[in-house]
């Protein structure tokens, strides 16, 4: 549902407000009108709940004299209010030096909408027209109408209460300039407001999925690393009291096909647990839900998950759960395995491909991370402008294109993690054969530098790409990914390191049916040494900042995966 900035006005200013409102055509915007009777009595609460619509998250109340009545503390049930007192309710349609040398002249003030009901108001003040006269005369010297031509039919109604009150009229053409101005600039504090408040959410929730994916890797590597089937299981249990914080948790081992019940567990989970003959159930509390470990058709293990300290979020609970039990089946079976290899070469394996996931998920993580930094500087510094009213509607407009350039950095970035997982995923868990795609070489070289974000700082440092832009193959565009987003930021934090500027240049063309890149930069270069090793597992020249394991993977997919030469 959309939400909608309510601004109510005094039945004076109802042609002007909505006419406004129309003209701007704000989709978010609703006006509404109170009855004017210049605080006698004042408004009250209950008056202004009656003219609030449906999704109305702000109310804008617009007076003077009738707002004495609103002083107190706003209704439990009401959505925000603004009160904004006019020193003088004509300032809401005219500048206030018009208004104040109209006043000054001994004008009587007016609106079109006011001087389209003049008998109306007249014989609410106990007058019939030919008896105002002498009313009118006594305070005023001249009828001054302020027209904002929402009414074509002043004209003739001025001159008929000139006629009757016996005073010269004077109208002064105001348009609708200055109530539009006004009405901006609520509307535009009002989404400024609703901006910062996304903002704010976006950046959380991009937080909170970071943190989960770092999360899951971590634990991953634990899981990797785990060299007895206990180890496994202590490292599945930590993982899901870490996540979804269960009062009774218990991991189920399987003999010849069947869960082996011999943990103190209560008889209606034992009998949930017999019955299950799918990947997944509720628990018969509703609180939690059964997992089946599997590698392929091999029933490994039963997780029971019961009592969750939040079980309105279990629908939640159990995707994440779902994702990761092929990770706990594997690191179950490769315990097993170990147990019965007497090689420890394939948890080896296995540790690495971790590792290398992990360093193939750091670059996007760290980029992310920057850009949400970057946005909560920037809301900040804005916030800031704001409170000391310097904000121009060009602070804003720049605001809100590097709140765009930030959150697509950040979205690029985690859906390029999402693609490392379910590559992973679809390779390592479900053991099957990535399909080969068309891919257009230069796009995706283009596509690496643009989810690099800070990390290229165009400023520092250029790149140069020389490459036919038709220029296509068919391969896996996951795999090219991750060989230039390895050489660029190995440019970057090892040959560009303690430099103001680098050069990257790249040269992709065919010759004699093969594809052929060359790759460099301008930058310290590599001693005799790290040539020799540049592509050893593990092998790094900056402990502190890298795994060892960039050069490693690139040099596997062009040799081992593409059987091409580096």
């Amino acid at each position: 549902m959309l939400n909608h900035l309510c601004i109510l006005g005094c039945g004076h200013f109802q042609l002007e407000i909505g006419n406004a409102v129309a003209t701007e055509g704000w989709p978010d915007v609703l006006s509404a009108v109170f009855p004017a009777r210049c605080g006698r009595p004042p408004l009250q609460w209950e008056e202004l709940r009656a003219l609030l619509s449906e999704g109305c998250t702000q109310v804008v109340v617009l007076g003077k004299s009738c707002l004495a009545g609103l002083d107190g503390t706003t209704p439990a049930d009401f959505p925000p209010v603004r009160l904004m007192f006019q020193k003088q309710c004509f300032y809401q349609v005219a500048a206030p030096g018009l208004v104040d040398e109209a006043i000054t002249r001994g004008g009587y003030l007016m609106t079109p909408g006011w001087l389209k009901e003049w008998r109306g108001h007249l014989a609410d003040l106990g007058f019939t027209p030919e008896q105002a006269s002498l009313f009118f005369q006594d305070f005023a010297r001249e009828l001054v109408l302020f027209d904002t031509g929402v009414n074509l039919e002043v004209e003739a109604q001025l001159k008929a209460l000139s006629n009757a009150v016996g005073l010269p009229a004077t109208r002064i053409a105001v348009g609708l300039d200055h109530v539009r101005l006004l009405l901006a600039r609520v509307v535009l504090e009002w989404q400024l407001d609703n901006e910062r408040l996304n903002g704010r959410e976006m950046a959380r929730r991009h937080r909170r999925e970071l943190a989960d994916h770092l999360s899951v890797m971590d634990m991953l590597a634990r899981l990797a690393k785990s060299q007895q089937e206990s180890d496994a299981i202590n490292a599945i249990e930590e993982l899901f009291r870490m996540f979804f914080a269960p009062a009774i948790w218990y991991c189920l081992r399987v003999e010849h096909g069947q869960p082996v019940m011999d943990l103190q567990i209560s008889d209606d989970l034992r009998s949930a647990v017999q019955q299950l003959n799918s990947n997944w159930r509720w628990t018969p509390s509703g609180q939690g839900f059964l997992l089946r470990l599997l590698r392929g058709d091999q029933l490994l293990g039963v997780i029971v998950v019961d009592q969750l300290a939040f079980p309105e979020n279990r629908e939640r609970y159990l995707n994440l759960a779902l994702a990761m039990t092929g990770v706990c089946a594997l690191a179950i079976e490769n315990a097993r395995a170990r147990k019965r290899l007497v090689e420890a070469e394939k948890m080896a394996s296995l540790g690495v491909l971790v590792a290398g996931m992990a360093h193939e998920i750091n670059t996007p993580v760290g980029v992310g991370l920057v850009a949400a930094s970057t946005l909560q500087g920037q809301t900040k510094l804005l916030a800031q402008r704001f409170a000391e009213r310097l904000m121009t509607q060009s602070d804003l407009h720049v605001y809100l294109d590097a709140v765009m350039a930030e959150a697509g950095l950040i979205c690029s970035n985690l859906e390029r993690i999402a693609q490392l997982i379910d590559v992973f995923h679809q390779v390592v868990i479900d053991g099957k054969q990535l399909a080969k795609q068309r891919l257009r070489i230069k796009v995706c070289i283009e596509n690496v530098i643009a989810s690099l974000g800070d990390l290229l700082p165009a400023d520092r440092i250029s790149v140069r790409i020389r490459c036919d832009d038709e220029l296509e193959i068919e391969s896996f565009f996951s795999d090219w990914a991750s060989i230039f987003t390895n050489l660029i930021t190995n440019s970057v934090r090892h040959g560009f390191k303690g430099r103001d500027h680098g050069m990257i240049d790249m040269v992709v063309a065919t010759r004699d049916g093969q594809l052929m890149v060359d790759y460099g930069d301008d930058g310290i270069g590599l001693s005799t040494e790290v040539q020799a090793r540049i592509f050893d597992p593990f092998f790094t020249t900056d402990m502190q900042h890298g795994m060892g394991l960039g050069m490693h993977l690139v040099y596997n997919i062009v040799t081992h995966k593409f059987g091409g030469v580096i």
